[in-house]
């Protein structure tokens, strides 16, 4: 029996946690989609609703409100195809990686890098410490995939020898 590394035993379950994260993600487009072309202020007001009930002129979503009633907003579709894209994208890459399909590696650092690369540019205007921690996690699973590539490729390697 083989022993496995701590490092390919969490490559193992953050890839079970993508497929999970990416299963959420469509599940929540899937939810958005439903309420594509609704008004925010409705949405507003149903997730708001108990709480109007005690206090009508409660300051944030009188704020909100009168945000909303001036500049309409609008669910979009766009939202939902980024929830249902990029967790079909962690599903199907994160799926392949543990089959150990050569293609997804590639595929997978160059979304995530990508993905990354974006992160530090939002947190250069937000400033978030949630989303520094989501970076590391990224990060993390970046390293994780990379070592994980070239353990296969030099096991390929070493049996075409």
């Amino acid at each position: 029996m083989q022993k496995r590394s701590i490092a390919s035993m969490l490559f193992r379950y953050g890839m079970w946690w993508r497929i999970f994260y990416g299963i959420l993600r469509i599940a929540f487009g899937l939810v958005v989609l439903k309420i594509v072309g609704s008004p925010l202020i409705d949405i507003l007001k149903l997730l708001m609703g108990h709480e109007l009930v005690e206090d009508p002129s409660d300051i944030l979503f009188v704020f909100a409100q009168n945000i909303l009633v001036q500049h309409p907003v609008y669910i979009s579709y766009f939202l939902s195809v980024y929830f249902i894209f990029w967790g079909v994208l962690d599903v199907v890459l994160s799926y392949n990686l543990l089959r150990g399909k050569m293609w997804a590696f590639p595929a997978s650092l160059l979304f995530i890098g990508g993905f990354v690369i974006y992160e530090l540019l939002r947190f250069t205007h937000t400033h978030s410490f949630i989303l520094l921690w989501v970076v590391c996690i990224d990060i993390a699973i970046f390293w994780l995939i990379r070592r994980e590539y070239k353990k296969l490729q030099l096991h390929s390697l070493l049996l075409e020898i």
